[in-house]
């Protein structure tokens, strides 16, 4: 039995002022677009009653985890996760649900591996953190570039969508429990040269964050060094994503030597 066209995560913690009402949105969304989905919330230990507040239908799940991080939970819910392409996006919403179809249509019909959100793009709309976030947000950044990611320039945006099996197999190698988790899922893709799609969005709604600004940072920085070794050691070793690539490339090269073929091809009696 074949899984749905998407699979959408939505990590949580301690969201239960405002988590019921976006599944039922993000639900809603899916159901108008035609798009053959599910939401699977993944509740990161919340204190507050979050998962209490989500009812469980066809197309909506729940997972009820301990708390150990943005991380932990979203490898629980790709790993849960059964669509052909899987995503996710904070408790909040932040950036909406519009970009969904797009996303899906680059996958689908433009064949890249992955698509993210990306806050510095031309199009995007995103408000001013505030004086200290946005300091230590733009020291994060350009570690995290000059690390890691290269010419990513926004790698914490909470819109992220992926092909199915490469998702699986990402999360998967991924092992970081905290919000490193975003970096450690381009950093994969890149070292893998898998395609990757950065899209302009617009900021909706901020909820409050969890994020402690200077010791979450300090910790990612830490996580950063922890994946440059895991690279060098061969732990994010995968034959899978290796022979998905080739495999892409050789579809590729066969499809564009067809294409050239029939517009070489001498033309037909008349």
């Amino acid at each position: 039995m074949s899984g749905p066209t998407l699979s959408l995560v939505i990590p949580a913690y301690n969201s239960r002022a405002y988590l019921a009402d976006n599944v039922a949105r993000a639900a809603e969304f899916l159901h108008t677009s035609a798009i053959d989905g599910e939401v699977i919330v993944a509740d990161d230990g919340s204190t507050d009653g979050t998962a209490d507040t989500i009812e469980e239908k066809d197309g909506v799940r729940v997972l009820r985890l301990p708390h150990a991080g943005k991380g932990a939970a979203l490898r629980a819910g790709m790993a849960a996760a059964t669509g052909d392409i899987r995503g996710f996006t904070d408790a909040d919403l932040p950036y909406g649900l519009e970009p969904i179809p797009l996303a899906i249509t680059y996958i689908r019909e433009r064949r890249f591996h992955a698509v993210i959100g990306d806050r510095t793009l031309p199009g995007s709309a995103y408000e001013d953190a505030g004086l200290l976030r946005g300091i230590v947000s733009n020291l994060a950044s350009f570690a995290f570039r000059t690390l890691v990611t290269g010419g990513i320039y926004d790698t914490q945006c909470g819109f992220k969508v992926f092909r199915g099996d490469v998702a699986a197999e990402v999360f998967r190698l991924a092992s970081t429990n905290g919000f490193a988790i975003d970096v450690e899922i381009i950093y994969l893709l890149l070292k893998y040269r898998l395609d990757l799609k950065r899209i302009p969005v617009n900021l909706e709604r901020n909820a409050a964050s969890s994020v402690r600004v200077v010791h979450d940072s300090a910790q990612a920085l830490a996580d950063i060094a922890r994946m440059r070794l895991r690279w060098a050691t061969g732990r994010y070793r995968s034959p899978m994503l290796v022979d998905l690539l080739e495999a892409d490339v050789r579809a590729d090269l066969e499809s564009a030597a067809s294409a050239a073929g029939s517009l070489t091809s001498p033309p037909g009696p008349i």
